[in-house]
Order: structure tokens, then C-alpha cells, then sequence
């Protein structure tokens, strides 16, 4: 199942965004489901089981914007 990673920052989504890709994470950027009612309006989905990979990026990235995860 995908997942999507929510943001407050659309500059901080974009960069989490660029290094998912670049560590060859199968990622896209969608806007934020309204029925989630958080963020910037920019979230990125990618598939469930890279979770754990993903959140190390926010980690490593010193996101300070990132809202959390939600299953699509």
C-alpha cells in the first residue's frame, strides 16, 4: 500500500522529494488530500514498505516541517 508524507513547507517537501530520488526511492509529489486538512498543499506518495528509509531522510534532511504519515 502507498504511503504519503505530509509537510508543512513546500520548499521542505521538494527537498525531501529530491532525496528520495536520489537514493532511488520510487517517489511522486501529489497535492495533500483534502480529507487530511494539514500541510503546505504539496505531499509525496511513495510505496509503504520504504517507510523506515523515508523517515531516515527526514532525519538526515533536518526537516522541521514534516507532518507525519498516512496510508493512501
Amino acid at each position: 500500500m502507498d504511503t504519503i508524507a505530509a509537510f508543512r513547507s513546500r520548499s521542505e517537501a521538494l527537498k525531501i522529494y529530491s532525496l528520495m530520488k536520489k537514493n532511488g526511492i520510487a517517489c511522486s509529489t501529489i497535492n495533500t488530500p483534502s480529507s487530511l486538512k494539514i500541510g503546505c498543499g504539496i505531499s509525496i506518495v511513495f510505496p509503504g514498505t520504504l517507510k523506515d528509509k523515508v523517515s531516515y531522510l527526514v532525519k538526515k534532511g533536518r526537516v522541521t516541517s514534516f507532518v507525519g504519515f498516512f496510508e493512501k
